[in-house]
């Protein structure tokens, strides 16, 4: 009896994640639909509960508050015509910028990154190294620890960022 239990809340938590990421998936895609020209949104993640993230970066110039500003008016009516209500914060990307898609590797040759994998590769799911390549279903990472190339998968990325030394 215990364990049926056990495997109900298993598989309520598991639906919630599914619909969280479904709603993230139909939010970020709204938003890019609404973005003003040159802009690109780079990641989407609800941060300490019902406040949506927006991570935007821009072609021609700094992320600023003033195109931040811009960003907020472009894609407030967009994601609550998704039915989004709450809190909506827009920010930079960062120094450390998250690689969410295979064109910031292609752009990032030559950097250094923190990758971790969804499933350990070689008994590992953290990496640490230098972008050396990316083609159209995996990047190719120099590790900094024994300087061995990795060729891991897109597929496989649960979170990768860049890492910049200051």
């Amino acid at each position: 009896m215990e364990q049926g239990a056990l495997r109900v809340r298993c598989f309520f938590y598991r639906s919630e994640k599914v619909r969280a990421t479904a709603r993230i998936e139909r939010l970020a895609e709204a938003v890019e639909g609404a973005l003003p020209p040159g802009s690109e949104l780079v990641d989407a993640r609800f941060s300490g509960g019902p406040l949506l993230t927006l991570l935007v970066d821009r072609e021609d110039g700094p992320v600023d508050h003033e195109f931040c500003s811009k960003v907020a008016s472009a894609v407030g009516p967009a994601v609550e015509g998704e039915g989004y209500d709450g809190p909506l914060e827009i920010s930079s990307p960062g120094i450390e910028r998250p690689l969410t898609k295979p064109e910031h590797f292609r752009r990032f040759v030559g950097h250094e990154a923190r990758v971790k994998v969804a499933e350990p590769i070689d008994g590992r799911r953290n990496f640490a190294g230098v972008i050396v390549g990316a083609g159209e279903e995996a990047f190719t990472l120099k590790l900094l620890e024994g300087g061995a190339e990795m060729e891991l998968p897109f597929g496989s990325v649960a979170r990768a960022n860049l890492k910049e030394d200051i």
